[in-house]
């Protein structure tokens, strides 16, 4: 009985030294790795101190006594602190004209004023209306008249035909296009300007 006494006091002994070796080891183990790793750096932060706001994407839809005037989207917007401006790039405008169809316009860079809605386009603007397609370096849209127009050289294409000019205008409520300054064309016999 005295041996079975012994070998469980053992036992015990043997059991307590396992379980605080377990201990003192992974206390070491943590105060170690906390050696090595030290203060956690964050590096390559940018704060943008103009900045109040920055998006991957944006998109920004327009109405005007509940009708759907046109929809924004863009793959990143960076809204500014100071000015009710956003900054947008890669930038796509619709808008829904009153006959039922659309005007999509294009660009890689735009500003949109938040307060008011208007809308610069810039840098590789493009405009297709059904077949026409018009190019320009800056597009300008105004949500008060609801005109789009540059003060750019314009080139518009349609089929064959090719019109050129200093201006342009198109008031998207009565669906005119007012070419201004020095146009010039080449117009094949199909062209149709009511279309």
């Amino acid at each position: 009985m005295r041996l079975i006494k012994i070998k469980r006091e053992k036992l015990k002994i043997i059991l307590f030294l396992l379980l605080f070796f377990m201990a003192a080891g992974l206390g070491g183990l943590y105060y170690f790795q906390s050696l090595i790793s030290g203060k956690k750096v964050i590096k390559d932060i940018n704060i943008d101190s103009e900045a109040s706001l920055i998006l991957n994407t944006m998109q920004h839809t327009s109405t005007r006594n509940g009708i759907k005037e046109w929809t924004l989207e863009a793959s990143s917007a960076k809204v500014l602190k100071n000015e009710a401006k956003a900054l947008l790039v890669n930038v796509s405008v619709l808008f829904f004209l009153k006959n039922g169809e659309s005007l999509n316009v294009t660009a890689k860079k735009g500003i949109i004023n938040t307060k008011k809605n208007n809308i610069q386009l810039s840098d590789s603007v493009v405009a297709r209306y059904g077949e026409t397609i018009i190019r320009t370096d800056q597009l300008h849209y105004d949500k008060k008249s609801n005109i789009v127009y540059s003060t750019d050289h314009v080139i518009i294409n349609r089929n064959t035909s090719v019109l050129e000019s200093d201006t342009l205008k198109i008031d998207l409520t009565k669906n005119t296009l007012l070419l201004k300054g020095h146009v010039f064309g080449v117009l094949s016999e199909s062209f149709d300007f009511t279309q």
